[in-house]
């Protein structure tokens, strides 16, 4: 990916969720970014999120984790532009999303 940032970085190796213009809702392992880019391996597509804990907002997703009425993807490596915002996530928050079945898209 052109004009990243990994040297010296503390958020590479970081299980997050990302927010983008256009592509939606995103978490993951943050492999490296950019000014307005990042990517992702073991990424899912938050489709429906509903944070767990009767949390609210997206910040609530990555302290508190989902709520089992979200719909997930399945996990992939890719490759966001038009980052809106990067926040790490707790790891309960991360055992939660990884733990979520994949949404069968029916």
């Amino acid at each position: 990916m052109a004009d990243t940032v990994t040297a010296d970085d503390n958020w590479v190796g970081k299980y997050v969720i990302v927010r983008c213009r256009d592509a939606g809702v995103h978490a993951g392992v943050l492999k490296s970014r950019g000014e307005r880019a990042c990517e992702l391996t073991d990424a899912r597509r938050l489709w429906y999120w509903k944070p767990a804990n009767k949390a609210a907002f997206l910040s609530g997703v990555a302290t508190e984790g989902l709520h089992g009425d979200s719909k997930i993807g399945a996990p992939v490596d890719i490759v966001l532009t038009e980052n809106c915002e990067i926040i790490a996530c707790t790891e309960t928050a991360e055992q939660s999303i990884r733990a979520l079945a994949s949404h069968p898209g029916r």
